[in-house]
C-alpha cells in the first residue's frame, strides 16, 4: 500500500485504534473516480461548448444527442442512471422531514460545524487552488444550500429530479478538477495523494450526514433514530452518485460517524491553505444571509467563529486560527432558544406551519437558482478568476 508522505504521521496513530479503517482510507487516498475520470478525459478534445450539450444530453436523457458523445461519457451514464440495488427512495422521506423541520439549524451547523471540519483535511488545497471559496464564497455557500434543499425533497434523487443532476454535476466538475490538478507542476501526488480522492468524498458524505445530524442534535434539534439514520441514507446514496466506492462508503450512521472520526485522524494538522479556506468559509456566512452593514456583518461574523468553536473545539479552532474566544454556554443557549421558538410556534394557531414555511422560504433565499436552470459547464482552467463561468 502507498502511504502519500503527509498522510504518515496522523496514519500510525489513527491506526493504533481501527487499524481496519485507517489502512482502507489511506488505501483510497490514492484512489480518483476512474469512471468520470474517464469520462473528463475523452471531453476534452470537443471544448467547453460541445462537452456541455453533451453532459446536458446525459443528464435529460436525451438518448439521440448522447449517442454522439464519447463512449466513456455514454458508459459513465448508463452506470450512473440505475440506483444500487440497497437504495430504497421511500424510506429516505424521515430524513427529509427531518431536515426541513429543522433547516435552520442544519444550515448553521452546515457552516460552522461540517464544512469546518472538512475544509481542515487535505481537500482544502484542491478548493484552494481553485479560488472557488476564497472568491466566490457567497455563490459557493449557495450552491451547497441548494444541493442540500434538492437533496431533501421527495423525487429530488428520482433520475429526472435536481437532486440527482445537481450530484452528478458535481462529480463532474471535481474529475475536472482533477484532470487540471494533473497537469505538470500543479500537484505533489506522492506527498498528498490523489487530488480530491475517494477518501475525501468519502470523508464529506459521512460528515455531511451521521457528523451532521450529531452536530445538530447538539444545538437543539429533535432527531430521532428513525430520522437519522433516514437522513444518513439519503447521503449515502448521495456519496454513491458522487462517485464514492462502496469499499469505503459507510452503511449506518455508526460507522459515518467513525469513518469521520478515523479519517480525520488521518489526516495531516491544517495547512496553509485549510486556515484560508475556513477563516473565507466564516467570513463568507454573514453575506449568504443579505446582512450589508459593515458593524453587523463583523459582529455576526464574531458570532459565527464562537459556535464554529464551540462546535469543532478548541484544538481544530486554535490549529484553524480562529480568534481567542469562550463558547461556555452558547450551544446551551442556542438549543434552549431554538426549543422555546418551537415551543411557542405549536401554542399559536397555524404558528408551526408558518414557521415550517418561513424555514423553508429563508432556505430558498439562501439557495442559488439559475435562470437557465442547472449549468452543466466544466471548469476550463484552475483559476476561478481566469475560468469560464461554470
Amino acid at each position: 500500500m502507498r502511504i502519500p508522505a503527509a498522510y504518515e504521521p496522523g496514519y500510525g496513530k489513527a491506526r493504533a485504534l481501527n487499524s481496519r479503517l485507517a489502512d482502507n482510507y489511506i488505501r483510497h487516498t490514492v484512489i480518483g473516480d476512474p469512471l468520470a475520470d474517464a469520462a473528463v478525459e475523452a471531453l476534452a478534445p470537443h471544448g467547453q461548448q460541445e462537452a456541455h450539450r453533451l453532459i446536458a444530453a446525459g443528464m435529460e436523457q436525451r438518448d439521440e444527442a448522447l449517442s454522439t458523445a464519447p463512449p466513456a461519457l455514454q458508459e459513465f451514464f448508463a452506470r450512473t442512471s440505475a440506483p444500487p440495488p440497497w437504495v430504497d427512495l421511500p424510506s429516505l422521506v424521515p430524513g427529509m422531514r427531518a431536515y426541513h423541520q429543522h433547516s435552520d439549524l442544519f444550515i448553521a451547523v452546515h457552516v460552522t460545524s461540517v464544512l469546518v471540519s472538512g475544509f481542515s483535511t487535505l481537500i482544502s488545497k484542491s478548493f484552494f487552488r481553485t479560488g472557488r471559496l476564497t472568491d466566490y464564497g457567497v455563490r459557493r455557500l449557495q450552491q451547497n444550500n441548494r444541493h442540500l434543499l434538492e437533496i431533501c425533497l421527495p423525487g429530488g434523487l428520482d433520475r429526472r429530479g435536481d437532486a440527482w443532476k445537481l450530484s452528478v454535476r458535481i462529480r463532474l466538475v471535481h474529475a475536472q478538477i482533477r484532470r487540471l490538478l494533473r497537469q505538470p507542476g500543479e500537484w505533489d501526488e506522492r506527498r498528498d495523494g490523489t487530488p480530491i480522492s475517494a477518501a475525501h468524498m468519502a470523508f464529506a458524505s459521512a460528515a455531511f450526514s451521521s457528523l451532521l445530524v450529531e452536530q445538530a442534535r447538539r444545538v437543539g434539534a429533535r432527531i430521532n433514530q428513525e430520522e437519522g439514520e433516514s437522513f444518513v441514507q439519503i447521503w449515502r446514496y448521495v456519496a454513491w452518485l458522487f462517485g464514492v466506492p462502496e469499499t469505503i462508503l459507510f452503511r449506518d450512521f455508526d460507522e459515518g460517524l467513525e469513518l469521520c472520526r478515523i479519517g480525520f485522524m488521518c489526516e495531516p494538522e491544517p495547512s496553509e491553505e485549510a486556515i484560508l479556506m475556513a477563516n473565507a468559509l466564516i467570513n463568507s456566512a454573514p453575506l449568504i444571509t443579505g446582512a450589508t452593514d459593515p458593524k453587523k456583518r463583523q459582529a455576526m461574523a464574531k458570532f459565527v467563529y464562537r459556535v464554529s468553536r464551540a462546535l469543532v473545539g478548541d484544538d481544530l479552532a486554535d490549529q484553524l486560527r480562529f480568534p481567542s474566544q469562550r463558547t461556555t454556554g452558547v450551544l446551551f443557549m442556542l438549543k434552549w432558544q431554538h426549543r422555546f421558538v418551537a415551543f411557542l410556534s405549536r401554542l399559536l394557531p397555524g404558528g408551526w406551519a408558518r414557521r415550517r414555511a418561513n424555514n423553508f422560504v429563508t432556505l430558498l433565499q439562501r439557495s442559488l437558482f439559475e435562470e437557465a436552470g442547472i449549468p452543466y459547464r466544466l471548469p476550463d482552467v484552475l483559476d476561478a478568476d481566469r475560468a469560464t463561468r461554470w
